[in-house]
């Protein structure tokens, strides 16, 4: 922070600035209110701190979020207290759904009157309970000499073993009186490879497997791990299955990537003729596994391990560390890369018969580039994206995990924009999902946060109504909306828009508004489409 020493007075509001810079944060994405006034302040003069101010709460998180995912780094998130909290959990709970480090700091009414129920603006009776189910940590800090170190402890926690958000909560008068505490000096617990003993008891399951499959989950990717487990598929030749989370832990174009197992039928036939599978950084929720097969389960959360199918080997370590040891004590086996593709060709082939979908996801890979980000919503295209969208590389998919977040896309994309500002990003929605935040158009363009959002319209809350005709003899109630103009509600903000109606365009439209310096709405009307299930 410029100008201050560690023997200078600060205010609670500079202590948070400064101890921030020393972490290494570069934006915080928040909305000002009457509690945040004297942090906004020192703010001010912290040159080294972006401020991205939204036009809602739930955007802040969202934000957060996607600039965490994306850059590997935690992002941090700013509210006020009571309204701005709640708004803010939506992402949130996303965020911890999805292992992401994302620090809320949030603001709390005055200190006398904390716990009181005196009606206070945006006074809520308890609001560390509000948090306490989708934080891994929280804390009140009153006093304005424990800022900076608290701040410091929530770094330290949110990204020590399997990263998920934090929050540190500080009243009004904490970030307006002065204190001689000084910037504390950040603290990283290293990473650490699993027991020797596990690795060798995993090791020599895998050398008597004859049928053993991998499946990456999203720790692969957050524990920057991919290389690794690449190198440990290579040697078993072993398929690799990823779950939603887990895209781009092995590139797609890999002999050894058969797809993605989110709630796929098709991954199936690849799971059910293993004799061992080795997990890595999945809660294996939904795979389905038989008594009869013998799970290798890694994970750097020793609680997650064996939780959804019981483990033969259980293996408590970093993804990256573990994996590097773990191939180690293999040796490569003969090739089958032809039988792994067959599987890959067979599973692609049923997912094209289910429906346009197929073509929809196809379509939106021409179109973006191979270093491309996609940011999925919930939405009926984005289901086909989670399990036939061909991912090359780790951090350039997002989606909501089991949260299942609605209205978390074009938010988190400004996040990934902010993050990879040279990097083309695109976010898949629908229309009832953009309208949850479409309002942030006005952020993207006063900051300059330029990405490509293509809303599929299918005049309804797809999935729900896809329920109601399925499932309920067509009986439509409530899921059935009215859509405004896109390409209106986009320029009225000053960004841009375009309709597709023909899919063939598609790839064609999106290089040419990645090209371009603004941020674009890309609307295509579409029938309701069929389950992908």
């Amino acid at each position: 922070m410029s100008g201050v020493g560690e023997a200078e007075q600060l205010t609670g509001g500079q202590a948070l600035a400064g101890q921030l810079v020393a972490e290494g944060v570069e934006v915080v994405f928040g909305l000002p209110g009457d509690q945040l006034m004297a942090a906004l302040d020192a703010f001010v003069d912290a040159p080294e701190l972006r401020y991205v101010v939204t036009r809602h709460e739930q955007a802040t998180t969202y934000m957060a979020d996607g600039y965490a995912r994306t850059s590997g780094r935690p992002g941090v998130a700013m509210v006020v207290p009571g309204v701005g909290v709640y708004n803010a959990a939506t992402g949130l709970a996303t965020a911890y759904a999805c292992s992401s480090p994302v620090l809320l700091l949030a603001g709390q009414v005055n200190r006398a009157g904390i716990g009181k129920d005196l009606g206070l603006l945006h006074d809520v009776h308890d609001q560390l309970e509000i948090v306490r189910p989708i934080t891994k940590w929280a804390r009140r800090i009153t006093d304005a000499g424990d800022v900076a170190a608290g701040v410091a402890e929530a770094f330290t926690r949110m990204t020590s073993g399997r990263p998920r958000p934090v929050e540190v909560e500080i009243p009004p008068e904490t970030f307006a009186e002065k204190t001689t505490a000084g910037v504390t000096a950040p603290v990283r617990v290293p990473r650490q490879a699993a027991a020797d003993t596990q690795v060798a008891a995993a090791a020599a399951l895998l050398r008597t497997a004859s049928a053993p499959v991998i499946v990456a989950g999203g720790g692969v990717v957050l524990g920057d791990a991919s290389a690794a487990l690449t190198a440990v598929a290579e040697l078993l030749q072993a398929p690799v299955v990823t779950t939603r989370e887990g895209k781009g832990a092995i590139d797609d174009r890999h002999p050894l990537s058969v797809g993605t197992a989110w709630v796929n039928p098709r991954m199936r036939p690849v799971l059910g003729v293993a004799d061992v599978v080795l997990a890595v950084g999945t809660r294996g929720a939904g795979l389905g596994l038989q008594e009869n097969q013998q799970l290798i389960h890694v994970d750097v959360d020793a609680a997650q391990i064996g939780r959804n199918h019981p483990a033969a080997v259980a293996v408590a370590g970093d993804a990256a560390l573990t994996l590097e040891a773990l191939a180690g004590q293999l040796r490569r086996r003969d090739d089958r890369t032809a039988e792994i593709r067959a599987m890959r060709a067979t599973a692609e082939r049923e997912l094209a018969a289910v429906g346009p979908q197929w073509e929809m996801v196809q379509a939106l890979r021409r179109g973006i580039p191979e270093d491309g980000i996609l940011v999925c919503d919930t939405t009926s295209v984005a289901y086909m994206c989670h399990m036939g969208y061909p991912v090359y590389a780790p951090r350039t998919y997002l989606s909501t995990s089991y949260m299942g977040t609605l209205g978390f896309g074009y938010p988190a994309s400004l996040g990934v924009k902010v993050a990879a500002p040279d990097r083309p990003v695109v976010t898949v929605t629908g229309d009832g999902g953009f309208l949850f935040a479409s309002n942030e158009l006005a952020t993207a363009v006063q900051h300059g946060i330029h990405t490509v959002t293509v809303v599929f319209d299918d005049g309804a809350y797809g999935n729900s109504n896809r329920d109601q005709r399925d499932r309920f003899g067509g009986r439509e109630y409530g899921t059935v909306l009215r859509n405004p103009d896109w390409v209106a509600l986009a320029r009225a903000f000053g960004a841009d828009g375009m309709v597709v109606r023909d899919l063939a365009h598609l790839p064609g439209a999106l290089t040419e508004a990645l090209a371009t310096e603004a941020s674009t709405v890309i609307a295509v009307p579409m029938d309701r489409l069929p389950s992908p299930f």
